[in-house]
C-alpha cells in the first residue's frame, strides 16, 4: 500500500481567497479530472493515500458576517480560518467556495 505523506506548504491564496494544496490538486486531477465532488469512499481513499485526517470548517458557521460578504461576490480573501482546536499539527489543505457554501479543509498526519 503506497502512502504519499501530505506535508504543509506555503499558502498563497488567489485574488478571491481560494487555495488548494498542490499535491491535492495533482491527486484530484489524476483521479477525478473535472469532477466537482467525490463520494465518501473516494474521500476516505484520498485520506489513506496521503496518510491524513481532515477537518472541515464552514465559513457560514465560523464567521456569519464574512459569509454574507462571500454571498455577495464570492470573495474569501478576508476569511482567515483558525486551525482546529483538536490535538495535532493541522495545516490548511483547501479553502474554497461552491454552490454549497465556503469551506476550509484542514489536514494533519494520521498517527497509528
Amino acid at each position: 500500500m503506497e502512502i504519499n505523506q501530505l506535508k504543509p506548504v506555503d499558502v498563497v491564496r488567489n485574488d478571491y481567497g481560494s487555495w488548494s494544496h498542490p499535491e491535492f490538486d495533482k491527486y484530484w486531477e489524476a483521479n477525478f479530472n473535472d469532477a466537482e465532488g467525490c463520494s465518501n469512499e473516494q474521500w476516505d481513499e484520498l485520506k489513506r493515500y496521503f496518510n491524513i485526517e481532515t477537518f472541515q470548517i464552514s465559513l457560514e458557521l465560523d464567521n456569519y458576517d464574512q459569509w454574507e460578504k462571500y454571498g455577495d461576490g464570492g470573495d474569501l480573501s478576508d476569511w482567515n480560518p483558525e486551525k482546529p482546536v483538536a490535538s495535532g499539527d493541522w495545516f490548511l489543505m483547501l479553502i474554497y467556495g461552491n454552490e454549497d457554501g465556503a469551506f476550509a479543509e484542514w489536514a494533519k498526519e494520521k498517527v497509528a
